[in-house]
């Protein structure tokens, strides 16, 4: 079996693109995957279109060789725009190696560990009563048992921080009073803060409200200071959405960073 073409396709989704990818063979069978959408989503087709001309003529089953083809090959670390298109291709390579056995992907990696997994959804409102409501809404509407949410009040950045640090924990308490004290909640930061101790702030102001956990409270590349901040928080540190390869992730766990670890599958490299 050999690759015949690669393409990519750049979709119009709501608030930000998707991008597919499709591989084909000469035997007939096609891999669909997914590439992270970056931002530039053109320079990820671009560099999906680049490595085609590697991969043509191979056998997509050989997927350890071909990704290792594609990582060394761009000689210089590749970064979130490189790394999202080989997970997109090494998504389609799985697909196709499976189609070939007539078995789903999962047993190819071993097998199903669990028969369903929990899911959570995020929460939205610009005022602590908005926010709750929301919270309610979708708690009501389709039974999720864990919720997602900003640890900010709108526009924080435009805002001091000590107005940050009294008005981000009332969004959080208005959700927890009206949700109980059995739905989990997260808190996603966005990597938005750059000083440790300032994050240091936001979790212990967050803190007796019981987050399930604080994602991403700092840059994610910072491992050694996500390391000194895990070690003060009160609240599970989470990471990992903006980690690419093994390698990072081996350094991640080496330095004990990080309580929950959030790998993406389509930027992570696969």
């Amino acid at each position: 079996m050999k690759i015949t073409n690669i393409t990519s396709y750049v979709t119009d989704a709501i608030g930000h693109n998707i991008i597919l990818v499709k591989t084909e063979t000469d035997e007939g069978l096609t891999g669909w995957g997914e590439a992270y959408c970056v931002r530039p989503d053109l320079g990820v087709a671009a560099t999906i279109d680049y490595l085609k001309d590697w991969l043509i003529d191979q056998d997509p089953r050989n997927i350890e060789s071909l990704w290792a083809e594609m990582y060394q090959g761009l000689r210089f670390p590749p970064g979130s725009i490189g790394l999202a298109a080989i997970s997109g291709i090494e998504h389609t390579l799985w697909d196709i190696s499976a189609q070939a056995l007539g078995l789903p992907v999962h047993k190819m990696l071993g097998g199903n560990v669990r028969d369903k997994i929990r899911v959570y959804q995020s929460v939205q409102g610009n005022t602590p009563e908005k926010t709750a409501e929301h919270a309610q809404q979708l708690i009501e509407k389709y039974g999720y048992t864990g919720l997602k949410m900003n640890p900010y009040p709108p526009e924080p950045d435009k805002q001091l921080w000590n107005a940050v640090l009294r008005d981000g924990p009332r969004f959080i308490e208005a959700v927890r009073d009206a949700v109980g004290d059995d739905i989990d909640i997260g808190l996603d930061a966005h990597a938005k803060i750059f000083e440790p101790i300032r994050a240091l702030e936001l979790a212990d102001a967050m803190a007796p409200y019981k987050p399930y956990f604080f994602e991403e409270p700092i840059r994610p590349e910072n491992i050694q200071a996500m390391a000194y901040l895990r070690r003060k928080m009160t609240i599970p540190l989470a990471t990992g959405e903006c980690l690419y390869t093994k390698f990072q992730f081996n350094e991640l766990m080496q330095a004990q960073a990080a309580d929950i670890i959030q790998p993406d599958v389509c930027i992570c490299g696969g």
